[in-house]
Parts: C-alpha cells; structure tokens; sequence
C-alpha cells in the first residue's frame, strides 16, 4: 500500500508540468505565426492603403471648395486693394474669398483611375492572401520536423534501451564463460554510440522546436507539446492517379499568387487608359466669392467740416450780365472722411464669379505619348509576370507530383526493409544467444535495424510532407488530420 501511494505521488509530481501543457495542433500554430508575423500585417496594410485610393478617387468626382484669407500693410506709394487708386501712405488691408471648382471632364481618368484603384486592392489582398499560404506552408514544414525529430528521439532511446538489453545478455553470457570478454566491449561500444545518438537526436529536436517558435514570434521559454497524428500515411491518396493537368488547372484558380499576377496585368491595362487621357480635353466649372477691406477706404459722401475753415483766396474777374466784377473764391481746408467701416466694405466690395474652363492639349512636350509608350510597355511587363507565375506553377505541380509519388515508394519500400532487417535481427539473436553468432555479426545487425527503423521515419514524414504540398496546391486547408 505505501509503494503505491508512494507511486501515486511520483506519477502526480511529475507528470503534472506535462498536463498542464497544452497541446498545440498544427491550425493553432498556423493561426498564432499569422496573427504575429510582420509581413502579414504589412500585407494587411498594403490592403489598406488600396482601400484610401478608392476613396480618394470616389471623392475627386466632387466638387472642391476652399476658403483663404490675407491680412496685412503696404507701405510707401501702392495701390489701394479696394479704391484701385494710387496712394502714398501706409495701408492696412485685409482680402478674403471663397472659391470653387468641379471637374466635369478629364478624358475619363478619374473613372479609369477608380477602376484601376478597384483592381489594386484586389490584386493586393491576393498578395497577401499568398503571404498567408507562404507561411502556413512554412509553419507546416517545421511542425513536421518537430514531429520527426521526436520520432527519431524516441526511436534513439528505444534504440539505448535494446542496447543495454543485449549488453546485459552478453556479460551474462561472458561470466558463463560462454563468449570472450572483448564481445561485451563491442557491445558496450554499441551501447555508447546509440547513447549519443541520443544526445544528436534532442539536440535535433531542441533546434525544430526553436524554428517552430521563431516562425510563430513566441518566447523561445514558453513550454509547447504538439499533436501527433496517429494514422498511417499511406492510408493518404495514392499521388499516382493525379494528373499534372488536373492539379495545375485547380492551382490556376486556388493560388492567389496567379490571381495576383493576373489581376496586375489588368492593372497594368487600365493605367494605359489613364495615359491616353492627357490627350483628352479638360472641362471644368469655376465659381468664387471675394471681398476686401482698407483703413484708407473713406466715405466721402458724409463729409466731417467740424475743423473746416474757409481761406478767402484771389478774386477772378468776371463779367456778369454785362457788368463788370471780381468773383471772390474761397478755399475750403480741414475737410475730414470717415473711413468707411469694416462691415460695409466687406458688403461693398462683394464679388462674385462663375465661368467655364476649358483646356485643350496641342502640344507637351512629347509627354502624353511617352506616358502611353510607358504604360503600354508596363503593361507587357504586367503579362510577362503572369504568364511566368503560370510557368512556374506548373513546374512546382510537376515536381510536387513526382516527389510524392517517389516519396510513396521510398516509404513502402522503407518500411518492407525494416520488416526484413527486424525478421533477421531477431534470426541473428537467436543465434548469438546459442553462441552460434559473434559479437560482429549481432552488432552489424543491430546497425542495420536501427538505419533501416531510422529510414522508415525518415520516408514517412517525407511522403506526408509532400501530401500536404500537393494538398496545398489543390487549395485544401493544411491540417494533419
């Protein structure tokens, strides 16, 4: 009774870290290496900047208004803003107005730049939909090397553990006197080199858990266990019955990257558009509102003659009925004027205008055509772009498709391998144990188990790799399941 609660304790001490791990399915590390990598968000934002074109160009169809306002002196002999006379004094003025235009026609590049902006933002969330797939695609890889590296670690301690079996076995049969002392330091030899082994494979498996989390941005200290699928990887569909044509064509319409592509080369199409429109006339509507303000705007109907004061000057002969006389003439100095308040200049220099303009392109420097030239040009580029991702995508379809029907065969032939080397292993143990065998013999076969076991893990996570590649191409979402 005490050894078993003593056993209970031990197995609550020390199992309690792992469960209180969680287990992170190949879709949460996909999920937390997209919410964290920069280069989605900058993706996201490349989206986001396509969305304010649209906008801008959704709102250059309206009219625009705008408002200013000047204040300030001239000095010395000016032109009086509000009089258009000629002064010298110094003037305190102040002009403002409001002005506003509308752009009824640019040879449609407005609509030919919303359009294009419509096709960027399509083309940009492809591209950063193709950034999501590159990194899903990545976090898979190194899932499964997680999982193979644990594979073959334990597969190593297997490995030790059978070693320490058959040096037991030897020095049991050593001090029976029944096989030479230098058969069970062959073995011990064995022994030592599956025991680092050992160390190679953690050392393996610490470094796939290191690229897990870097690709994921999560702290290199956290403690993560991952799922393992339990199935076995030729249950998958046999990669020999798909066609490269039948995979390509659903890769032409699942990869964003060829949506992408496709979708620049429209782009491309519609900025030759916008070009040809620097040929088109430019028709425009302009109004506007302005007023002005002086301190040397005076009233001069409301004379002030409180301070006048009237100079009797030289008289002028005149002759008046035919009668002679001297025409007194008075000089009249000291006569003020209002300045004409704020409020009734701004209400009679009120302006007001409205026209239409329009401007014709005759001649520019060549500037038009080459823009067209450009655009045209960019537009070839835009094709070329395509068709190479095309390209390319059916050469990475060939190779996806051929590397996993090899993979297939690696695997079964990996596996028919380590059932014969397991078979003559055993054969070979029996032997040894009569003392029909030597020490060499059994540990060549015991080298050859441990390849031809090393191989078959190798092989089976190399054909479900390749699997979830051609799954990836087929648009399937990846999952070990």
């Amino acid at each position: 009774m005490r050894g078993l609660i003593l056993g209970l304790f031990c197995w609550f001490t020390f199992s309690s870290p792992l469960r209180s791990q969680e287990v992170w399915p190949l879709e949460r590390c996909v999920r937390t290496a997209l919410e964290n990598n920069l280069g989605v968000q900058s993706a996201d934002l490349n989206v986001e900047s396509a969305l304010l074109e649209i906008k801008r160009y959704q709102f250059a169809r309206l009219p625009n208004l705008n408002a200013s306002l000047s204040a300030g002196y001239q000095f010395g002999r000016t032109i009086d803003p509000t009089t258009n006379d000629f002064i010298d004094a110094t003037t305190q003025f102040s002009n403002g107005q409001i002005n506003a235009g509308w752009l009824v026609f640019d040879g449609f590049r407005v609509t030919n730049s919303l359009k294009r902006a419509r096709i960027d933002v399509q083309a940009n969330k492809a591209s950063a939909e193709d950034t999501r797939n590159s990194i899903s695609l990545m976090v898979a890889t190194a899932y499964l090397n997680v999982l193979f590296a644990e594979e073959q670690l334990q597969t190593s301690r297997r490995q030790v553990a059978l070693s320490n079996d058959q040096l037991n076995q030897s020095e049991k049969l050593v001090r029976a006197g029944l096989r030479p002392e230098n058969e069970r330091l062959a073995i011990a030899s064995q022994l030592a080199q599956s025991e680092y082994q050992v160390v190679v494979s953690q050392n393996a498996l610490d470094q796939a858990i290191l690229s897990l989390k870097q690709l994921m941005l999560v702290d290199p200290a956290q403690e993560l266990r991952f799922e393992r699928p339990d199935f076995d990887p030729m249950d998958l569909a046999d990669p020999s019955a798909f066609t490269t044509g039948s995979i390509y064509q659903t890769a032409l319409h699942t990869q964003p990257v060829i949506r992408a592509a496709e979708l620049r080369e429209e782009s491309a199409q519609k900025g030759t558009a916008i070009a040809r429109s620097g040929f088109y006339p430019t028709l425009s509507l302009f109004g506007g509102l302005n007023s002005a303000y002086s301190n040397n705007f005076l009233d001069y109907a409301q004379p002030d003659y409180s301070n006048a004061t009237a100079t009797l000057g030289t008289a002028i002969p005149v002759v008046i009925d035919g009668v002679d006389a001297n025409l007194a003439q008075y000089s009249l100095t000291g006569v003020t004027f209002p300045t004409v308040s704020f409020a009734d200049q701004l209400s009679q220099n009120f302006g007001k205008n409205l026209g239409i303009s329009l401007s014709v392109p005759i001649y520019n420097n060549h500037s038009n055509r080459i823009a067209v030239q450009q655009s045209e040009i960019a537009v070839q580029q835009a094709r070329i772009n395509a068709e190479q991702a095309r390209q390319q995508l059916k050469s990475d379809v060939e190779q996806a498709i051929q590397a996993a029907r090899a993979a297939r065969l690696q695997y079964a032939a990996a596996k028919d391998a380590f059932g014969s080397q397991q078979a003559a292993y055993q054969a070979l143990n029996k032997r040894y144990e009569l003392g029909a065998a030597n020490a060499v013999e059994f540990a060549q076969a015991k080298a050859n188990l441990d390849n031809a076991e090393s191989q078959v893990i190798i092989g089976k996570y190399e054909y479900l790799f390749r699997m979830k590649v051609l799954d990836f191409y087929l648009g399937k979402s990846l999952t070990l399941n």
